[in-house]
């Protein structure tokens, strides 16, 4: 069995960002997964997708020069402001993997377990890895919300919309789309712009449409709107500007101010292909579903006067997030997730993102809980990387 100081498990965004932090220390370390992955499969599935930040928020940090964002999409002619496309910033990812973490290792951790004061990784090829220390960077990747209330259903006739692989499926059919943010009002769209019936069903009395904002802005806008890598206004900025700050917020505090920061809306660019394109149905509670000769039926009652009425679609398309859970990273042994302290069902993690397991760190996504709305974006590399890989160089020259 092969030894490493440090184990990196996923190679998007923040897998990448710590490994060439910690390359940049001299810490020994294997990093495993494919790279950038999720986004890949995400602007594969075809059609206009584009990210609801800001080309500047979504540099993948780095010590050294010249790999930002910006300067992969500006020899190229892309948009550097927004909206940046999907499909370039998996691009992005690639090029600065093949720069910056060549030694990425594109094969899966298919079990994580404790051997004594070590941990033992298995890989999908049966090789065996020891690591004193291992990091989940697995991003979003598992974490799909599906809504219990559509559990009743053939799982052939729900799916999230991370999980669609060709939009152009799609044509010819009833489409039943759930949810009031980006994922489910681009999914709603793309749908419509391929030839399929689809209709939006939204809980919130309407839809939330971001404001497009100029890059050209006079000093008095700037000084009471700040642009920053998270969007715009005050909090934005200072989420960006003191990025550990939330982590000394009490838990109750953090946890309701992640939960309703940021909430479900739509970018500006998306409002046109939207908006009497389909049928929306506003003020919209689905509270039951059942299969019915191979088509799901939805039942779905008005908010306003509780009426109530059903809706058959070919497929449900389910646009309600993501859903931390320290229990569906099934390639965590499962003494090992026990062991895992938690804020709800994401882990509960130190002031380096150490969790209750000595030696086992969680990073990206799954460390909002604990660290704040900034973290479920690419905005947040720079901060987690610098944090983890100092702390990996302190307790490495302690050995």
């Amino acid at each position: 069995m092969s030894h490493a100081d440090t184990v990196i498990i996923g190679a998007g965004p923040y897998g990448l960002s710590l490994a060439v932090h910690l390359a940049a220390k001299n810490i020994n370390h294997r990093i495993f997964g494919h790279p950038m992955q999720f986004w890949s499969k995400i602007a594969a599935a075809g059609g206009e997708r584009y990210l609801k930040s800001f080309c500047f928020g979504t540099d993948i940090s780095t010590p050294s020069r010249g790999f930002s964002f910006a300067d992969y999409s500006r020899p190229r002619g892309l948009e550097t402001f927004e909206p940046c496309s999907i499909k370039d910033f998996a691009d992005y990812g690639l090029w600065f993997q093949q720069r910056q973490v060549d030694w990425v290792e594109t094969v899966d951790v298919v079990r994580v377990e404790r051997r004594n004061e070590d941990f033992a990784a298995t890989l999908e090829n049966g090789e065996s890895v020891s690591a004193s220390r291992v990091v989940i960077a697995t991003g979003l990747a598992g974490f799909a919300n599906i809504p219990a209330e559509v559990a009743p259903l053939a799982p052939e006739l729900v799916q999230h919309t991370s999980t669609i692989e060709r939009f152009a499926d799609f044509r010819g059919h009833d489409i039943a789309v759930i949810g009031a943010g980006q994922s489910a009002l681009e999914a709603t769209a793309l749908l419509h712009e391929v030839g399929a019936r689809a209709q939006l069903i939204i809980r919130k009395p309407s839809i939330s449409w971001m404001r497009r904002v100029s890059s050209n802005r006079n000093p008095w806008q700037r000084i009471r709107s700040p642009i920053s890598e998270l969007g715009t206004g005050p909090k934005a900025w200072a989420l960006t500007k003191f990025p550990g700050a939330m982590h000394l917020v009490p838990a109750p505090l953090r946890t309701h101010f992640v939960k309703t920061h940021l909430p479900p809306e739509g970018a500006w660019w998306l409002r046109a292909r939207v908006e009497h394109q389909v049928p929306l149905h506003c003020g919209t509670k689905l509270t039951s579903a059942r299969s019915v000769g191979g088509r799901a039926v939805l039942r779905l009652r008005n908010t306003r006067d509780r009426t109530e009425f059903d809706l058959a679609a070919d497929r449900v398309i389910v646009g309600t997030g993501y859903d931390v859970d320290v229990d569906r990273l099934s390639f965590l042994d499962r003494g090992l997730r026990s062991a895992v302290a938690r804020i709800e069902k994401a882990p509960k993690l130190n002031a380096t993102f150490e969790s209750s397991v000595p030696g086992l760190y969680f990073i990206g996504p799954a460390s909002a809980m604990s660290f704040g709305p900034l973290f479920r974006f690419v905005a947040g590399t720079a901060y987690t990387s610098k944090i983890v890989s100092r702390r990996l160089a302190f307790r490495t020259s302690k050995k």
